[in-house]
């Protein structure tokens, strides 16, 4: 709802959840997630317009991702995490469906991350967060500018380079490095089965941010294991 509503601004106060294309309200019982998308057969019961397939593959993501959030992280981080991964579900759905990034999930979100360290909230230190956070900013951009400088194109959108600034106050360098290495790598494997199926070209723009997200929330989940593996330690 917060995505679709970033994306709209004018429908931002709405009391109600509404379907987009009828703007006609939402019954509760047409809102439970997964099971209402599918009684329906994925479409709005006033006009019938598909609904997008968006809603539940955001609504799996969300509950995968801090049911597991709940169980592997200790209680004192809970919550600025969950800050974190909200903030990150509502930018994987803005850039996937208009490759846009807010800049309330990510720039304005980094003082959150300066606070709850500040209270140990966070397993990281404050040098560790302000690096994270410089690191995520300048490499992206440093990146982007290499990039344009060559091909004379815009290989990565500002909001990228937020994001990435945005997830290093939350896990530091490391979490950078690894959120990067594994957006990279699942951005590269589905560039390549878009291409294998006919569905886009080399020139295709696709959203980053939506790869840099989920990298993100697997270090976060798995920081200790994925550590160990690369660092050994």
């Amino acid at each position: 709802m917060l995505a679709y509503r970033f994306l709209n601004p004018k429908d931002f106060k709405k009391p109600r959840s509404f379907c987009p294309k009828c703007k006609s309200y939402i019954k509760w019982y047409d809102l439970i997630p997964l099971i209402s998308w599918f009684l329906l057969k994925g479409n709005c019961r006033s006009c019938k317009n598909k609904i997008s397939y968006l809603y539940p593959f955001i609504e799996v993501i969300t509950a995968v991702s801090l049911y597991t959030l709940y169980k592997n992280v200790s209680i004192p981080y809970f919550i600025p995490y969950f800050i974190f991964f909200s903030a990150l579900i509502v930018t994987i759905r803005t850039d996937l469906e208009e490759m846009l990034i807010s800049r309330y999930m990510t720039l304005f979100l980094i003082p959150i991350a300066f606070s709850f360290n500040l209270v140990h909230y966070l397993p990281l230190t404050f040098e560790e967060t302000l690096t994270g956070t410089i690191f995520g900013f300048l490499f992206l951009l440093f990146i982007s500018k290499i990039f344009k400088l060559f091909t004379k194109k815009e290989g990565l959108g500002q909001g990228d380079i937020e994001l990435l600034a945005f997830i290093g106050a939350f896990t530091g360098i490391k979490g950078c490095w690894i959120s990067l290495l594994f957006g990279s790598i699942l951005g590269s494997v589905f560039g390549i089965l878009l291409i294998t199926f006919k569905k886009s070209n080399f020139s295709t723009k696709i959203p980053f941010g939506p790869f840099l997200a989920i990298g993100a929330m697997v270090y976060v989940l798995y920081q200790y294991q994925i550590i160990n593996l690369i660092f050994g330690f």
